[in-house]
């Protein structure tokens, strides 16, 4: 009796934890300063996966929200939230990147009158550039699913400046490295940088469109110009500091630096990933995503030799 007993409990146990999960919320709210909040991806969603980070500045006549999930019931949770906070409208929606984790709910907002913004080649690639993650063998349905996607409605080259009431004003900053079309955005009464995918906290990224070089001289850019802020990732577990976005830096210069050094004595690009990956796990091996370390190293040796496909300019 005692052993069915116990039995019965951990089933219980065991059920509760899969409901538990099931119903978790997609994002964790991380409160920042003077209205700002990060909504950090939560691994332990099941369903309506948010995919990503994100977040949302509250000024005094409206808000705005940066990226917007990979899926539309992630970013209605996300609105959800924000009505619990605010009753302001959504005045603005802005896009750090194309990829398809910080895009897919645009229509969410823009239903309740946000204008959603974004770098011109968030617009271009959004649609196309998307379909790729899918594959070959994608479906008639996730090619539709990308191409119905809520494109931008302003576009710009170096950015802009949005004004959220008073004196409540929000930098966009186009910088290169992730995809060649990011923004950060810059809020400095609160003294936070939302970085979007330029910048991986203690998580190792996803190169395909990166350009390394000029990415590393973006998060040199960003530490020297925002040394007190904090910063809110892409991806990662919360928002970080100077020295975290330092640290990601270093893995990018890491990856240069071996991979030109394995290159050197005329190996392919099977031999260079034999003796780079190693390397890289044994220094980061405690980073999430360890799925992109094959993947980062075989991205940065195309890169390095000049044959890595980007997107068109």
């Amino acid at each position: 009796m005692k052993i069915f007993v116990l039995g019965c409990l951990a089933f219980c146990l065991s059920v509760a934890a899969i409901a538990g999960a099931q119903t978790a919320e997609p994002f964790l709210l991380q409160p920042l300063d003077h209205g700002a909040w990060a909504a950090i991806d939560n691994p332990a969603a099941k369903s309506q996966e948010s995919g990503s980070n994100a977040g949302f500045i509250i000024g005094t006549d409206g808000l705005l929200v940066v990226d917007t999930f990979e899926n539309p019931a992630a970013a209605q949770t996300l609105l959800a939230t924000i009505r619990q906070k605010t009753a302001l409208p959504v005045r603005f929606v802005v896009n750090t990147h194309y990829h398809l984790d910080h895009v897919a709910g645009n229509s969410v907002f823009a239903a309740v009158g946000a204008t959603v913004l974004a770098h011109q080649n968030v617009r271009r690639w959004e649609r196309t550039e998307n379909l790729k993650f899918f594959g070959d063998k994608i479906t008639a349905e996730q090619r539709s699913s990308v191409e119905a996607l809520g494109l931008p409605d302003v576009t710009y080259t170096q950015g802009a400046t949005l004004y959220l009431g008073g004196s409540r004003d929000l930098l966009l900053r186009a910088m290169p490295g992730h995809t060649g079309g990011d923004t950060v955005v810059y809020d400095s009464e609160a003294d936070v940088v939302f970085c979007g995918d330029l910048f991986w906290n203690h998580t190792l990224p996803n190169l395909i469109d990166a350009s390394t070089k000029e990415w590393i001289e973006t998060l040199d850019t960003l530490v020297k110009d925002y040394p007190s802020a904090a910063f809110v990732p892409g991806h990662g577990d919360k928002a970080g500091k100077a020295g975290d976005v330092r640290a990601f830096r270093d893995y990018l210069l890491f990856l240069r630096q071996a991979i030109a050094k394995a290159q050197s004595g005329g190996a392919g690009s099977d031999a260079v990933l034999k003796a780079v990956l190693p390397q890289l796990k044994a220094k980061y091996g405690d980073w999430a995503f360890p799925e992109f370390a094959q993947p980062d190293i075989q991205r940065t040796d195309e890169e390095l030799r000049g044959v890595k496909r980007l997107p068109p300019r």
